[in-house]
């Protein structure tokens, strides 16, 4: 889980130290630059410009594709003096690493106790108020650490002490104390997830959802999932007008759609199936950043003749076999229990087997959909392609939501996509799967 937390210079309240695999955030000089690396206030602002600038660089142009060049001028400053203070751009990310995780630590440490009444509730949305302007200020480095294993592990142990500063704060959860760190780890995935849908969301709906909307219903649906449905307390109106619609294009719509047509035995379509047979295959293993042209190809064993008889780049190639992962998980989405059958209190529920079903639909196509968020979430350009597919199953899911009535369901319909978004894309225990379905009962359905 990646983490939200210390504060740059801007930062308000108590710093919590770093995590000592972490670099340091102090400002000195690297050697051979100078004899004394210790630096003074002006030091200091160098440092942070650097680090503002590459925190803009990563949003442009994604964490892979920026350049130390890019940061430098961004920054006001030449190579040289980006050399002083950073050895590297990975150094950079690991300096806003530290920035985040203080943050985070900070916001956690101040938690207030989280319990079933309303000051429970207001401690609860203090806290998701803030998350969420940390998520937003650094959101490259989230987006990073949603797509790249190995800037994830820099966050990792960031969010297992979030996880447990936060456990520790529930008083009287619904669930028995053993299982909360479970709970609480989901949530807090999920909410990381549904802050980058949203997102993505907004970058094709700028004005469609409102932060104090989107602040109310997640703090709704995690006290509700702690707690239980208290209508005084953590059910809340509609808070504005449906988002609108985002549409597909035709040529999208064509590539959802069911067709067998590219496993006919003619020539073209043997070349057409080569492609997306194997360039699945190489986006995986590659991700979507190392791919080429030249490596699909070679990986299909066509020309680029017959590549580009089909796709005019990659990134079409890439949005197709998307597409199809998409209609297959949507096929599973389809697939979930009524909400009339979930709120039935016998007892019984259809919820679990269904998760383990949507679990191993997932995990077949959760691959490729991660290259294609590495492609988004890392390239402003690709972003607004990438919303209509998650505004369909935001609509859909929110159809699905309407008939609990009570609360906004086009809001809540967005952490149920990061839910199931993040949910399966790996394999889940039995105790995930609990949890997952306690987020769905309670936190989303009221049960």
């Amino acid at each position: 889980m990646a983490s939200p937390e210390a504060a740059p210079t801007d930062a308000a309240g108590p710093e919590a130290p770093a995590r000592p695999e972490l670099a340091s955030t102090a400002a000195v000089r690297r050697a051979p630059f100078s004899d004394n690396p210790r630096v003074g206030t002006r030091g200091r602002r160098t440092q942070q410009r650097i680090l503002d600038a590459a925190l803009k660089a990563f949003g442009e142009h994604g964490y892979h594709r920026a350049s130390v060049d890019r940061i430098a001028k961004l920054a006001g400053s030449s190579r040289v003096s980006f050399y002083q203070y950073f050895a590297s751009k990975e150094d950079v990310f690991r300096r806003l690493a530290v920035q985040v995780d203080r943050q985070v630590a900070a916001l956690t440490e101040a938690l207030n106790p989280l319990t079933p009444d309303e000051p429970g509730h207001d401690a609860l949305h203090a806290w998701v108020t803030r998350y969420s302007e940390i998520h937003m200020r650094y959101e490259p480095l989230f987006h990073a650490y949603e797509t790249d294993d190995a800037l994830a592990s820099i966050a990792s142990q960031t969010g297992a002490h979030a996880v447990s500063s936060f456990s520790a704060r529930v008083v009287s959860p619904t669930v028995p104390g053993r299982k909360v760190d479970v709970l609480v780890r989901l949530l807090l995935q999920s909410l990381n997830h549904t802050l980058g849908v949203v997102g993505l969301l907004r970058a094709a709906s700028p004005d469609a959802y409102d932060k104090d909307r989107f602040d109310v219903v997640v703090t709704d649906v995690v006290h509700r999932t702690l707690f239980g449905r208290v209508d005084d307390v953590n059910v809340h109106p509609v808070g504005g007008p449906p988002p609108p619609a985002l549409t597909m294009s035709h040529e999208l719509l064509e590539w959802v759609q069911p067709d067998d047509s590219e496993a006919s035995d003619e020539p073209a379509n043997r070349a057409l199936a080569a492609l997306l047979t194997a360039g699945r295959q190489v986006f995986v293993k590659r991700g979507f950043h190392n791919t080429r042209v030249e490596d699909l190809v070679s990986a299909a064993g066509v020309s680029h003749g017959a590549f580009y008889r089909y796709f005019r780049s990659k990134d079409d190639l890439a949005r197709i076999l998307t597409a199809r992962a998409m209609r297959a998980v949507g096929a599973a989405v389809t697939e979930i229990p009524p909400v009339s059958v979930l709120q039935q209190t016998d007892g019984t529920s259809p919820l679990r087997p269904w998760l383990r079903r949507y679990s191993a639909a997932q995990a077949k196509e959760a691959a490729m959909l991660r290259v294609w968020l590495d492609a988004a979430l890392q390239d402003p350009a690709l972003r607004a392609q990438s919303a209509p597919p998650l505004d369909w199953g935001r609509r859909r899911l929110a159809r699905y939501l309407t008939p609990r009535g009570f609360g906004d369901p086009d809001i809540d319909a967005v952490y149920l996509v990061g839910l199931l978004g993040v949910f399966g894309v790996q394999p889940r225990s039995g105790g995930e799967i609990d949890a997952a379905a306690h987020i769905i009962e309670r936190g989303l359905l009221g049960r």
